[in-house]
């Protein structure tokens, strides 16, 4: 792992400030000249350590992309990447892993509406030669939030349950383009609301209120730096699956007792894959998640739990 300041990139993740000037705040906040913290962010963004610094949509809020489903393909080994080409291209999938099991490419897909979203998968399974494939549609995320320990090597985040139900961009008459844009291009710099504020009108407070009320209905769910877990050392990743006839009251306690967590989702399931609940951990090591499994086990009304390793992740192809 190249050597990073963590202590400037644990508090881009958990304790960025919300204000007109976020980067000279957080400058402020660490006692160090607000250069060095935006030469730093900056080198990161370019050396592809953090992915962006944002303001982080909730996809469900947009009406194009509200429906979203897990995809897992079993694929012959010797056709795994022409096979993982053609997945990266279809509009709309974000995640793309070779995953240790049977069916062993895993990815996720959004569109605008349920029937779309089939259409769509069917499409690209028959352009891919696949016969075999199981579809886990989002049926409840009970959290989503990707943050990374660089002290103890594992993902944490004291995140609370998401709300059931999210307003869409569209009925609170906000412009989609606009929070797409701020997420895609928000720049390290002395006021980097102030572009966006002038662009679509608001002025640089207004937009920051903006940001904290629709953080508060999780059309946003954060402000911080996402950072590339394999670059800082997070060589693991393991999609934790559980079988249980209670996934609600397991989801809950999954929450209350296990903030290593970064995913947890509820996914409708066919038969042949009676699996729905689904919780994701980061770590330096396999043992770490190890751990969190044996816990997740011991609750009330899990009946099985098995760990699906990341072996590659595809996207890079």
């Amino acid at each position: 792992m190249k050597s990073i300041d963590k202590k400037l990139l644990m508090a881009a993740q958990y304790d960025m400030p919300l204000t007109e000037q976020p980067f000279i705040d957080l400058a402020e906040k660490l006692n160090v000249e607000y250069g060095y913290v935006k030469n730093k962010l900056q080198e990161y963004l370019k050396e592809g350590i953090i992915i962006r610094v944002a303001p982080q949509l909730n996809y469900r809020a947009f009406r194009s992309e509200s429906y979203a489903a897990l995809v897992g393909i079993k694929v012959d080994e010797r056709r795994i990447f022409d096979v993982a080409r053609v997945i990266n291209k279809e509009r709309g999938v974000k995640h793309n892993f070779l995953r240790d099991d049977e069916y062993n490419i895993w990815f996720t897909i959004k569109a605008k509406d349920q029937k779309t979203l089939e259409n769509r998968i069917t499409n690209l399974m028959e352009r891919c030669g696949i016969t075999d494939y199981i579809v886990l549609p989002s049926k409840r995320v009970y959290k989503m939030d990707v943050k990374y320990d660089l002290y103890n090597g594992v993902s944490w985040s004291n995140r609370g349950m998401e709300k059931k139900d999210v307003p869409l961009v569209d009925d609170l008459g906000l412009d989609e383009g606009m929070l797409k844009e701020m997420e895609r291009n928000f720049e390290i710099d002395d006021r980097p609301f102030k572009k966006f504020a002038n662009k679509y009108g608001y002025k640089e407070l207004e937009l920051v209120d903006l940001i904290k009320e629709l953080m508060e209905k999780r059309v946003i769910r954060d402000f911080y730096a996402v950072l590339n877990g394999e670059k800082v050392g997070f060589k693991e990743n393991g999609m934790n699956v559980i079988k249980t006839s209670k996934p609600e009251k397991v989801a809950k306690d999954l929450l209350d007792k296990i903030p290593q967590i970064t995913h947890l989702v509820e996914r409708q399931t066919p038969k042949k894959w009676n699996y729905p609940l689904y919780f994701m951990v980061h770590a330096f090591k396999k043992d770490k998640i190890e751990e969190i499994a044996e816990i997740a086990k011991r609750i009330n009304g899990v009946e099985e739990l098995k760990i699906l390793y990341s072996k590659m992740n595809l996207r890079k192809f």
